[in-house]
């Protein structure tokens, strides 16, 4: 991997990323935006919006494919796509605690969700 990104500027990530096209959630109380993971180490995220929306500083990503939920905090942003750090992951696909509910049945009413083994 280069140590420089795309755009010359030093890469700082601590580990490799691999690029993906996975449709996502962004969710922060009763809200949800469509969002894509661009790429996904295993401390972070690179998403892009799918609106103009601006998510606040902490929220939940649901992997629509995956069935992972993510606790995220927004490290940097650039027009609409948000760096985010993973501060905690849940596993959607079996019991899931309350906090999850939201996450949970957005997860399970999606089309392109992996189904369960």
């Amino acid at each position: 991997m280069s140590k420089f990104g795309s755009d010359g500027m030093t890469d700082r990530r601590a580990g490799p990323r691999t690029a993906m096209q996975t449709p996502a959630k962004v969710l922060c109380g009763a809200f949800a935006w469509d969002c894509v993971v661009r790429d996904q180490s295993d401390s972070g995220l690179r998403i892009q919006m799918l609106s103009s929306a601006i998510p606040p500083s902490s929220v939940q990503l649901v992997d629509l494919v995956s069935g992972y939920a993510h606790e995220v905090k927004v490290v940097w942003q650039k027009d609409r796509e948000f760096g985010l750090k993973i501060l905690r992951s849940h596993d959607l696909r079996g019991l899931a605690p309350a906090s999850l509910q939201t996450a949970k049945r957005i997860w399970q009413a999606s089309p392109r969700r992996a189904s369960a083994s």
